[in-house]
Order: C-alpha cells, then structure tokens, then sequence
C-alpha cells in the first residue's frame, strides 16, 4: 500500500460511538470491526502481552549470560558473584522503558517487519549501555563481558520472541481481533489502489466502510463500496459511521482540502493517515525535512550501479546453479507426466521482453494444450480480464497434469535457464509478452529497465489475484527501489506464497 503517514487525534467519548447499523450494512467492510472501546482494549492487552514477552526474553538472556559464564546465579550460598547476579535482575525494566522510547510497543508504526527490526538493534545497544549505567549508579558488580553478552543473546531472545508475538497479531488481526473501521477520503485511482490493498492485506485490520469524495457530485459506489458522501459532510459522515480512521489520498485532495479536513477532524478521536502521492517510492527513500515551518519530503536516489548489478548477476548465478541442481530431476518427471497425458511437447517456449525492450525466448514446463495459443483470440473476446493482462480462473486450455504443476507454480522451473543465460533474473518484474508492451505507456514501460524476474513481488503479493494496476504498481515499486535487502526478501516470501498457493491457477 502506499506509504502512509499517522497522525491521532483527541475528542470526547460521546463521539466514539459505535457504526450506524443501517451504513455498516450498506458498506459491507472487508473485516467486521468490533467497538473502538473493544479494539482500544485488545490492543492494550496485546501491549501488556507484549512486553511481558520481551521482559521473559531478556531475563533468559540474563540467566543464560551468567550460567554460560560458568556461574550459577540461582545457588543459595550468598557469594559475592550470586548477589550481584541476583541484583542485576533489577535492571529488567530498563529494557521497557527503552523499547518503549524507540516505538516497540506502537502496532500501527510496526507494519513492517524491517522497521521493527531496527529499531529493535538500535534499542537493545542502549539498552545495553543503559544497563551499565544503572549498575554503576546503584552499586551493582557485574562483569563488563557479561553486559556483552547480555546485549547480543537479548537480540536473539527478543527477536525471537517478537517474531512469534507479530506472528500471532498478524493472526488474529486477519481475523478482525483489531479491525478499525475505516473510509477513503478520495475516488480516484490512488485512493481505489489504498482500498485493494486493505482488503487484499486483511492484517493491517482496516474494514473498510466506502469512499468520501472530494466531488460534490459523485456516483453511488465505486469499485462496489458506496460513497458516503462529499469531503464537506466528514464529521456528519464520521458520526454517522463510527469510522475510527480516515485515509486520505494525496492525489485527490488539494493543499487547501487538507487543510479543512484537518479543521473538521480535530474534534474526533481518529487516525489520520495521508498518502504522499507516490505509490512507486519506498518509505525508506521518504524523510520528512522542515523548512520554516513547512514540511518537505525529502527523496532518496536509488538507482542501480555497476557494482550492485555485478553482486546482482552474482547472485543470480549462484542461486540458480544451485536451485536447478535440484529442480532438474523434478523437471525431468513432470516433462515424463506432461508427454504421457496430453499429446504435444513437454515443455513451451514463448517470446517475452526483457530489459530494455530486448526480446528473449521464455522455457515453462507445458500446462496447456499444444494448439492453446491458437485458442487465445477467441478466449479473449469474452474473458473477464482487465488492461493489457489475459488471465482466465478457469482456462479450459489447462490440462489435468497442467493445472497442478501451475498451482505450485513448477511450470515456471525451466525458466532457471532463462536466469543462467542472462536473459532473466531470480527476481525482478514478471516478464511480458510482447503484444502486452505494445500497449504500455510511458510509465508502464519504465518496468523494463532491469531484468524481469523468476519471481517478484508481483507474485509474492498475490499472483493472478491482482488486477492490472496493481500489478504494474509492484513492478515499478521494485524498479524504483531496488536493492539485495528486496531481493532477499522477495525470495523469502516465494515459498510461503508457493505453499499457501494464492492467486495460483
């Protein structure tokens, strides 16, 4: 989703009332959000969970610490080295109070995992060296290489701990355990965009309940949510609803329309999150500068060297030495499968367009039948696609064999030739077809300035379930803000999104 700003406001609680039934009705919200006063608490006690988490992994780092010193801090003999170790228990609750400064503890600014990650490092080495100062002040004799060793086993522990703590939140909010009611102030592109992606990412606990538009004139629904009504009716829309949040689209709402909404909000208690308009640049490019009182987005370059494309390639070979070493007797057998249960070769060789425009020939495993191309121009008089993508649910070309090896996506295995050839990369936006670039515009075309890839966020975000836009939205996203990190995150996420088979068909 586009990256997206926090800002809260306070208000009464006569204004936390729960949703109108007969709007919540209409708006049908992909999640069903309980009260606030219930989310408010739930998230509290995940909070106190939380913490009590982090304070059961340092005070194992702690223990650990002393037993892999050679020194038993739980004997009962009252030794110098015992109470000291006792007493260094003390110092647990630095470790909150420093979490707690560094944001550990806010869930909507930890949406992403990398965040999370950092600020974590960074509040484990204070909180390190907070703890040294606290057992200077109070007299507490601990070795200096125990702090060390605290410092680098309480990372593990916490990071361990807090892995399995966003696992389980990440669960229950798919569940809507924390859905917050939502509306999109905005109709256009980028505010339909924020909406696909909160129903399509369900953890984010957004339900959202329709459109605002920025229009007075507006059409009942869009995308199937209804438009509650214009910007100018907001704070009757909000009481009207009990919408906890409101997501503004920058593109849709002008600097003078921001400034009113601001003015209408400030009575309610309830997030406010503006899109900057940039939904192909990552937060991690974005900082936030001022300049005499106005804030400015400050934007990072990122762009693809010689050097990083030579550690790119690098890797590319490695890791597809290393995969098809592996893949090649499985795709033996499938070849085997494909040969004796539809007539036609085992595998399908397509023209695709690659990095900059550059033509190559694409290997797949065959899933279709052997005349499937000649059957496409009449599929495609009345398939349900949207853009320039052809995708059908239920494609009649699929062969029994076919529509197994696609669901685990094995048809595209051969493509690891594609990647030791050049023509490909194990990452990077999925590879098109030429009659589909033929049709790109300026922006759409700026995707095929690097490799396309053997898999991608395209596919690790949903696969066939995105529409069109979405679809490029993810390409241009990687193109913009490549790195090894997204590299090595993409491929992490690929088997997940090949087991749980989303969007695979």
């Amino acid at each position: 989703m586009t990256e997206i700003v926090d800002h809260r406001r306070t208000a009464p609680a006569d204004l936390e009332a729960g949703p109108h039934p007969t709007l919540v009705a209409a708006a049908a919200p992909d999640l069903t959000a309980p009260p606030r006063r219930v989310v408010v608490r739930r998230a509290r006690l995940l909070t106190v969970a939380t913490i009590l988490v982090d304070l059961a992994a340092v005070a194992l780092a702690y223990g650990f610490s002393w037993t892999l010193r050679g020194q038993s801090w739980w004997a009962r003999e009252h030794t110098h080295v015992v109470i000291g170790a006792r007493a260094a228990f003390l110092t647990l609750p630095v470790w909150v109070i420093v979490f707690s400064a560094y944001g550990l503890y806010n869930r909507r600014e930890l949406t992403a995992g990398s965040e999370e990650a950092r600020r974590l490092f960074r509040a484990v080495a204070v909180s390190g060296v907070a703890v040294v100062m606290v057992t200077f002040a109070l007299k507490i004799s601990v070795p200096r290489g125990w702090i060390l060793t605290v410092s680098l086993l309480g990372l593990l522990f916490v990071g361990i701990g807090r892995f399995a703590v966003r696992d389980a939140i990440r669960r229950l909010s798919t569940r809507g355990f924390l859905a917050t009611s939502a509306v999109i102030v905005g109709t256009n592109d980028e505010a339909r965009t924020i909406a696909r992606s909160l129903a399509r990412n369900g953890w984010l606990s957004y339900g959202v309940l329709g459109f605002v538009s920025v229009a007075p004139d507006h059409p009942p629904t869009v995308d199937g949510r209804p438009v509650l009504g214009s910007v100018n009716r907001i704070a009757d829309i909000l009481l009207e609803t009990g919408a906890g949040a409101v997501i503004i689209s920058g593109t849709a709402v002008g600097a003078d329309g921001l400034i009113e909404i601001d003015q209408a909000l400030q009575p309610f208690r309830v997030e406010v999150r503006l899109s900057p308009g940039l939904p192909h640049v990552s937060p991690s490019r974005i900082t936030v500068r001022p300049l005499d009182g106005i804030a400015l987005l400050s934007l990072d370059r990122r762009e693809l060297r010689r050097w990083d494309a030579t550690v790119k390639r690098a890797s590319d070979l490695i890791g597809a030495g290393a995969l098809m070493v592996f893949a090649a007797p499985v795709m033996g057998v499938l070849a085997l499968a494909v040969r004796l249960t539809s007539p036609g070769p085992a595998f399908f060789r397509q023209d695709r367009v690659g990095k900059d425009g550059k033509h190559f020939r694409m290997y797949k495993i065959r899933s279709m039948v052997a005349d499937a191309e000649d059957q496409l121009e009449e599929l495609e008089k009345s398939h349900g696609a949207d853009g320039v993508l052809f995708k059908m649910r239920q494609d009649p070309r699929v062969t029994r064999v076919g529509s197994v090896i696609r669901r685990w996506g094995l048809d595209e295995l051969p493509q690891l030739i594609n990647v030791l050839r050049g023509d490909m990369s194990l990452v990077g936006p999925r590879p098109a077809l030429p009659r589909e670039t033929a049709k790109y515009t300026d922006r759409v075309r700026a995707r095929l300035r690097v490799k396309p890839g053997l898999t991608g966020l395209w596919q690790v975000n949903g696969r066939h379930e995105l529409s069109f836009d979405d679809y490029i939205r993810y390409d241009l996203f990687y193109v913009e803000n490549w790195s090894i990190g997204l590299d090595l995150y993409v491929i992490g996420k690929t088997l997940p999104a090949l087991l749980t088979r989303r969007g695979s068909y």
